[in-house]
């Protein structure tokens, strides 16, 4: 009987020993499959990068990549209140992951600089999404003193041409740069200096800026308006954004001012000129100065040559002569948004030599471009006052 036991006992040990081996080895191999299935997780997509070329289409992208023109018609639905794919940019890249069995999981495109569109595709449709691109950010101040003009100093310093360019936009409404800069005049400028993945990504937003000029200080910081989107106030917490941009196009000289009596080089009579000529290169881009509907576009028959007439408001129209060629989209119904190219400068009509014939009607009326008051924009709002006084103390303690 004691031998049967020893038996048993034996026999026992040895089955808890087999169970204990086997379930230490199944615990081991469910924690490598966790693993495998882990590392699968992270190779399983195959990025297809594909960079938008001169004469790409999104259609013709999405071919490239395997996807039908009817799944593209389902994507541009999906898509459109998110962002407008029929608009791809050149040189902007667009990515595709497939899994391990090629079906497409997602593709994103790279809208700018500052955002991605992701697509989704999913059982139950596409899920888009828009996201801010993550980027390291350096701020950086910089400052130069005016000897020959605010892009070639801030050139000289290293101030990039992009941040020159920002800097010049927000205070196009308040200095005309072309006749006001001075030799002595100071501009100072906080902005971003991105970094993605450890390189080098460029400039991001202007933050602040300053420009001291003929003594007379102005100043320009970013921060969100009343609708959460960032744009610009000076230090009182007005908009550094006015109706009107003061000038329509980069120009070399006013070679003809409003008035009265000007004589006229062709006519060899006095007459009146209700209106600014820019002498400028033929095909300088000519920009809205404000938001509106284009009201006229094309050949005038009284000596304005080609000309295009731009409604913003019942109170407010602006009018532009003697052009070179219209810009893609210019006509009777467009509408057009302040800083878009319209056309380009040339010497149409009754003309000379190139410029630009600008002027502007206040309810119907010529009035001088150089002198109307122009209305500013939305101040900063009351409840946003005192965020708005610590932003601007941070950005003072920059300069």
């Amino acid at each position: 009987m004691r031998k049967y036991f020893f038996i048993l006992v034996i026999i026992m040990a040895v089955l808890g020993a087999v169970f204990f081996v086997h379930s230490g080895y199944g615990e081991q191999e469910i924690e490598d499959s966790g693993e495998q299935v882990d590392i699968f997780q992270e190779s399983q997509f195959d990025i297809e990068t594909h960079i938008i070329r001169e004469d790409d289409t999104f259609t013709t992208v999405l071919e490239d990549l395997g996807i039908g023109y009817s799944k593209m018609l389902e994507i541009l639905d999906a898509t459109s209140s998110t962002y407008d794919f029929t608009k791809v940019r050149v040189g902007q890249p667009f990515n595709l992951a497939k899994d391990y069995t090629g079906n497409i999981v997602y593709f994103e495109y790279e809208t700018n600089r500052d955002y991605i569109v992701r697509v989704d595709f999913g059982q139950d449709g596409y899920h888009v999404e828009k996201m801010d691109i993550p980027y390291d950010i350096e701020i950086i101040t910089q400052s130069a003193v005016v000897s020959s003009s605010l892009y070639v100093d801030g050139l000289a310093v290293d101030v990039p041409e992009e941040i020159i360019m920002q800097f010049a936009d927000t205070f196009a409404w308040t200095i005309d740069f072309a006749l006001q800069v001075r030799r002595g005049d100071i501009f100072e400028v906080v902005y971003e200096k991105r970094f993605r993945e450890g390189q080098d990504a460029g400039t991001g937003r202007m933050l602040a800026g300053k420009f001291v000029n003929d003594g007379t200080e102005y100043d320009a910081y970013l921060f969100e308006d009343e609708e959460g989107d960032p744009t610009y106030f000076n230090g009182e917490g007005e908009s550094m954004y006015k109706q009107f941009l003061r000038v329509p196009l980069n120009y070399r000289q006013i070679t003809s001012r409003y008035t009265y009596a000007r004589f006229d080089p062709i006519s060899h009579i006095n007459t009146p000129h209700l209106a600014i000529d820019y002498a400028a290169a033929i095909g300088t881009p000519i920009m809205a100065v404000g938001d509106g509907v284009v009201r006229f576009a094309g050949r005038n028959n009284q000596g304005y040559g080609n000309f295009i007439s731009i409604r913003h408001n019942e109170v407010y129209t602006t009018e532009y002569a003697h052009l070179s060629a219209f810009a893609k989209g210019i006509k009777v119904g467009a509408t057009v948004k302040q800083g878009q190219v319209i056309g380009y400068v040339g010497t149409t009509g009754h003309s000379t030599g190139p410029h630009l014939h600008y002027q502007i009607k206040y309810y119907g009326k010529l009035v001088n471009p150089l002198e109307i008051e122009l209305p500013p924009g939305e101040p900063v709002a009351e409840a946003k006052r005192g965020e708005f006084e610590r932003v601007k103390a941070e950005f003072e303690k920059m300069f």
